[in-house]
Order: C-alpha cells, then structure tokens, then sequence
C-alpha cells in the first residue's frame, strides 16, 4: 500500500522564492506612497519645488510692498521750466517702480516744447531720475497782450511768464493770427530780426524801439521818433543798411516812413508842416 501512495515532498524553497517575486511585481506595479516620496526626495523634485514657491512668493512680496513705490523725482537739467510741472508730467510718483516704463516718461516729457533731450532711469527702491537738456529761448514773440517765448530756430515754447521782461528781443506779430506750443515760426525771420537789433545802431545810426512781422510787409523796425522802417525779409540787408545810413548819417532826410524793400526804395514824410 505504501508502493500505491505518492507523497509529495514540501519544497518550502520554491515557494519562498515564488512568493517573493509576486510582491517584487506587485510593487513594481503600484508604488506605495512612501516610495514615490522617497523617489522624489532622491530627485531634488520637492526641493526643487519648494524653492519655486518660496521665491515666487517673495517676488509677489516684493511687487506689493509699499518700500518699492516711486517716492522720489530727480530731476537734472531744469532751468527754465518748473521741477513741480516736469514731476507732474512724468505721472508715475506713487507708482510701483516695477509698473513705472521709462520710454513711457520720456515720450510724455519730449512732448513738452521747451524739452529737447530727455533720458528717464530708475533708482531702486524708490527714485526716477530725469535727465533733460532744454531749449533755450532765444526771442520773444507777442501775439496781443500774449509774449512767447521761441528758440534759435524758431519754435514756440510757450508763453511767457516771467514777471520782469528780460534783454531778450521783443517781436510784435501783428498778422492776427494764434500760435501755440511747438508752432514754428519762420526761422529767417528770426534771423533778419536778430541781425537789426545787432547791426542798425552800429551800422545806420538808428536804434529800434519796437521790432514787428506781418504777413504783407515781412519785418518792421519802428524807432524812438515813430518813423517806420520797412525790411521785408533778409534779402539784400547789406544794401538795405547801406541805404538807411545813407538816409539818416550822411544825408539826413526826413521821413515817416521808409520801404527799402524795392530795389528802388521809396519814402514818404506824413509829418504836418510845422507853423
């Protein structure tokens, strides 16, 4: 009966090694949530996040705080038009410097007529700085009760608001017309101006009292006596000059008014007969 019977001998060996490799494949499978933190502390993943959000945290920190507000304007180069004014056309004290765009600045300061250069920077925490170089009035230009101030070539820069009038040229626009900042006026005739208050009382004994432009007769010089002088435009004013020391040194006439514009010139004395 023993023959019949077939024991089978435990082989506690294989069934070791079996039930092993199943949990190697089970957990190959599915991770547990131990070894998947354990894989990412090996990878520098949660390091690396938590520096992401530590620094993203401290730049929305530093974007808010109230230190990194523009608190300050310094402003380099300003001699004729007022700091205040120049501060308030920046538009960006009490603005978060990192909002504050400098091309911004500088394109709404150059539309200021008296501003021919101009360079914007930021200082951190808290400061702008502008940098400008300014037109420099070279004459003024009255329309009515209203004086200007114009350049060298001719722009408008605004009115003037000096209380006392300066040595600078005065000329009166009687053409009727309305000008405004960064009008231009005609640079020749700015030129012909400045040249008569420079060479008539050198050159032709007469020293203008007022100086006047309209459309029909160009450039005017009226002197202390009243008598009007008329240049037109730049034209000949070597000859013009020569004529009126002619006129008035070295054969004195008398006249009221005076056209050297033609190349026959022409005067006329409106001047009552005295008693």
């Amino acid at each position: 009966m023993r023959n019949d019977l077939h024991y089978n001998q435990p082989n506690t060996r294989a069934r070791i090694a079996a039930r092993r490799n199943r949990r190697r494949n089970a957990v190959s499978a599915m991770p547990g949530l131990r070894r998947a933190i354990g894989g990412w502390l090996a990878s520098g993943r949660i390091a690396s996040l938590v520096l992401f959000l530590a620094s993203l945290g401290g730049l929305i920190a530093i974007a808010v705080s109230p230190q990194f507000v523009v608190r300050r304007v310094q402003i380099n180069g300003a001699q004729i038009l007022d700091t205040a004014d120049i501060e308030e056309m920046a538009g960006v004290t009490g603005a978060s410097i990192w909002l504050v765009q400098t091309d911004n600045v500088e394109a709404r300061l150059a539309q200021n007529a008296s501003i021919e250069r101009v360079e914007a920077s930021l200082i951190l925490p808290d400061i702008l700085t502008i940098n400008l170089a300014e037109r420099q009035p070279n004459v003024r230009w009255q329309v009515g009760d209203i004086r200007y101030l114009v350049d060298a070539e001719g722009r408008v820069l605004g009115p003037d608001t000096a209380t006392f009038v300066t040595d600078t040229l005065i000329v009166e626009d009687r053409s009727g017309r309305t000008i405004e900042p960064n009008d231009r006026i005609d640079p020749d005739v700015l030129l012909l101006v400045r040249a008569l208050a420079l060479r008539l009382p050198n050159e032709a004994g007469v020293t203008p009292a007022t100086i006047s432009w309209d459309i029909e007769h160009g450039v005017m010089v009226t002197t202390a006596d009243g008598r009007m002088i008329v240049f037109g435009r730049k034209e000949r004013l070597d000859e013009k000059i020569e004529i009126l020391r002619f006129l008035t040194i070295q054969e004195p006439t008398e006249y009221t008014w005076l056209d050297l514009r033609p190349a026959t010139p022409y005067y006329r004395n409106d001047t009552p007969p005295q008693p």
